[in-house]
């Protein structure tokens, strides 16, 4: 079993800090692997702050071929929460899946989210199921 490389943690953390003080719900970031392939080395891929941002602009964003962690915050019923999607896409090596599935349990850590959702296909990425997790 590899251990995720959170090296990177500065910008790791800066990019989860700019996510979670978000209380309009607009904002999002997406972390990957560095260097495609075998990495373990987690880096933030995408950050977004715009309007039409949020929860779907970060669905939006996935890669079919990759794996990666989304992190959103959303409005609910009982204020802002934080959610975290673990994205394994369909067209991601089955190896490469097993060994980051390892992984999740300390990016949890690092980034602290309210809830956690993991996606393995589109059909998982249905925002009204995603939204369960907060019932």
């Amino acid at each position: 079993m590899s251990l995720v490389d959170l090296s990177e943690k500065d910008s790791l953390l800066k990019a989860r800090d700019k996510v979670l003080q978000d209380k309009t719900g607009n904002s999002y970031v997406i972390y990957g692997y560095a260097e495609k392939g075998n990495s373990n080395k987690l880096i933030v891929e995408v950050e977004d702050e715009s309007e039409d941002g949020g929860i779907q602009g970060m669905i939006d964003e996935f890669n079919s071929s990759s794996i990666q962690y989304g992190l959103a915050t959303i409005k609910t019923d009982r204020g802002t929460k934080s959610l975290m999607i673990m994205w394994q896409g369909d067209g991601s090596p089955v190896l490469r899946k097993s060994a980051c599935a390892h992984h999740q349990a300390d990016i949890t850590r690092l980034l602290n989210p309210t809830a956690t959702y993991t996606a393995r296909s589109e059909l998982e990425l249905d925002i009204d199921n995603i939204m369960e997790v907060f019932n």
